[in-house]
């Protein structure tokens, strides 16, 4: 049974998936960054930095499309041990492309999240593309993890 430190952790940590969501939407990079700790580790693919680095990658890269995205997030799953919290979310984005058309790709954000100064927050992001619509012209998918089933897949034993 979860109790009333349980949920407040839970909201707080959609909360941050939230604003990450709506950061890349409206090409906000604080936003963005807002979800992440200072000294955090983002595995988007190719991309390799932190939480704010990310940010400052990837809102210019939007920008270039005539079209604005969506990423919606469905399922969350949490799983909390004291300070720290193992999260898979999964998400379904449309990708603005310079055509003005949209990418469908739909995935999951596996995180470590870490309560630091009375914030929960992304301390490590690893992105998992389960399907994708190509060609995406403004993000190169190629360099991402590839969902799958049971033990050959990015999160297998996550939640066991």
């Amino acid at each position: 049974m979860m109790d009333l430190d349980d949920v407040l952790t839970e909201l707080s940590i959609r909360r941050a998936i939230y604003r990450y969501c709506r950061g890349v939407d409206r090409g906000d990079v604080h936003m963005i960054a807002s979800a992440y700790h200072e000294q955090s580790d983002e595995n988007h693919g190719p991309f390799q930095g932190t939480g704010r680095e990310f940010a400052e990658y990837l809102v210019p890269l939007m920008d270039g499309s005539p079209t604005t995205g969506g990423h919606h997030v469905t399922n969350i799953l949490i799983d909390r041990t004291g300070d720290e919290a193992r999260v898979e979310s999964y998400f379904i984005a449309f990708h603005g492309q310079p055509d003005g058309s949209r990418a469908f790709v739909t995935g999951r954000y596996l995180d470590r999240f870490a309560l630091r100064g009375g914030e929960w927050r992304i301390a490590q992001r690893e992105v998992v593309i389960d399907s994708d619509t190509p060609p995406t012209g403004t993000i190169d998918l190629s360099g991402y993890p590839r969902g799958a089933r049971r033990d050959a897949d990015p999160s297998h034993g996550w939640f066991d």
